[in-house]
């Protein structure tokens, strides 16, 4: 019996690239194909009788993380996988915590894509990229743990991460740290790698949560 899958998806290539792909596939069925949340509330009907939603997340009006729970109510017993980008924790653990059953990486690889959601159905595992997965192990690892394998700043970036916290500019945490505008960016990019984020709210989060002795 082939699996019925639909895909809400704002990228017009790679729908069409998808489309073609699952077109020449005798063992997923390919029945909706929309590029917004609203679009997919507006044009799905019950007798699609869909196993498997990839959704994405920079949709227009409204995010697929956003749309999670309007799309469970819809597709109460179906696996929906998150199928982007996007790879911080907050919107993993977010995606997860509205009902998100899987959370895979685009990476271009189809094939493996069609491999990944058939061992669904036949084993009933759920599909993770694997860098996802490690998040997801490291984020329930004791504290402690997590704290050391995170939390591996040198002093001038915890200095840095500190002043950053407290409204610091740039130019002001530069002047206040005896070194040069863009070694103030150089600091800041190796912070974010470390702590595997993105922005200063983010930086702002671990700091009030005490990851980094703040």
């Amino acid at each position: 019996m082939p699996l019925n899958i639909a895909i809400i998806e704002d990228d017009p290539i790679l729908c069409d690239e998808l489309l073609e792909f699952f077109d020449g596939a005798d063992d997923i069925n390919c029945v909706l194909v929309v590029e917004s949340v609203p679009k997919f509330q507006r044009f799905y009907r019950d007798f699609m009788d869909i196993h498997v939603l990839l959704l994405d997340i920079n949709l227009p009006k409204v995010s697929g993380a956003d749309g999670i729970p309007q799309l469970r109510k819809l597709l109460p017993n179906a696996e929906i996988i998150m199928h982007t980008v996007v790879n911080d924790y907050d919107t993993i653990f977010k995606c997860i915590c509205l009902g998100a059953t899987g959370y895979l990486l685009k990476d271009g690889n189809l094939n493996k894509l069609r491999e990944t959601l058939l061992e669904i159905r036949d084993t009933g595992g759920s599909a993770l990229s694997p860098s996802v997965a490690r998040r997801i192990l490291a984020y329930f690892q004791p504290q402690a743990k997590r704290n050391l394998q995170e939390e591996t700043l040198s002093e001038q970036e915890l200095t840095i991460s500190r002043l950053l916290v407290d409204g610091l500019s740039y130019q002001e945490v530069a002047d206040a740290v005896g070194i040069s505008l863009n070694g103030v960016r150089y600091h800041v990019k190796n912070i974010y790698k470390k702590l595997h984020i993105n922005s200063k709210g983010a930086l702002l989060k671990r700091f009030r949560a005490g990851w980094f002795g703040g």
